[in-house]
């Protein structure tokens, strides 16, 4: 656990010291492509809340989500898979001690980008069937069904460790979307102290990010492509896949 923590503390250190490159030739422009799909999720989802709270329950609702939020999330998905791929190609080339040019982010976004693009909505929609998955099964009133639902965040929290290891195992060693998904799983499951410790660092991450906003345009999304490099690069030498 203590390694993904230092591991942590390293990335933003990168960042600190290497700003223009990490947070302005990466970080920022992959803010720019994944900008699009807050509106597309966030829209229709606060209407759908606010249509539970006043007592308006459905086919609206159904639609709303399905068209905005299902639909928009593979339109959007057009821009912000391949604009992660182009994040981890830089922060790649950094880890790697290459220089980055501004060209480096549309080069990663470029030469993955239906491979990104589907990867990225692919891990999106496995997210939103978790979350529908846990409001399901805790909205019935069931004791035993609610279980399902408590049992349901350990998927989810699944989901978030193994998002340490998805996009270098796809970009970096391309595998198969099975195999990726499969691959990341397995790692995370193999290291549960680390996986953990990711956890705790995406939710301080997202945190501070919706109290400052600042940190999610320009550090936080190449801090954590950092550390997942480092993780999954750590992971596979231990697997001995990778030598050291």
């Amino acid at each position: 656990m203590s390694d993904v923590f230092r591991h942590a503390w390293w990335a933003f250190a990168q960042v600190y010291y290497d700003l223009r490159a990490l947070a302005i030739r990466g970080n920022l422009w992959w803010f720019v492509t994944v900008f699009p799909l807050f509106p597309i999720v966030g829209i229709p989802l606060a209407s759908a809340l606010q249509q539970a709270m006043v007592g308006i329950d459905g086919p609206v609702t159904g639609i709303v989500f399905f068209i905005f939020i299902v639909a928009g999330t593979g339109i959007g998905g057009a821009l912000a898979g391949p604009g992660t791929a182009g994040l981890f190609y830089v922060a790649q080339l950094h880890v790697d001690g290459e220089d980055v040019a501004v060209r480096d982010f549309w080069i990663g976004f470029r030469s993955r980008f239906f491979r990104a693009w589907l990867l990225f909505v692919v891990d999106i929609y496995l997210l939103y069937g978790l979350v529908v998955g846990f409001i399901f099964y805790t909205g019935t009133g069931e004791v035993l069904i609610q279980a399902l639902g408590i049992l349901s965040l350990y998927f989810l929290a699944l989901w978030v460790a193994a998002q340490a290891y998805l996009y270098p195992l796809a970009l970096r060693y391309e595998m198969s979307l099975y195999h990726v998904f499969r691959n990341a799983a397995v790692l995370a499951l193999s290291a549960p102290a680390s996986s953990l410790a990711f956890c705790v660092i995406v939710a301080m991450s997202l945190i501070v990010s919706m109290l400052l906003v600042f940190p999610m345009m320009v550090v936080v999304a190449v801090m954590l492509a950092l550390v997942s490099i480092r993780m999954t690069d750590e992971r596979l030498i231990d697997f001995g896949l990778r030598e050291n």
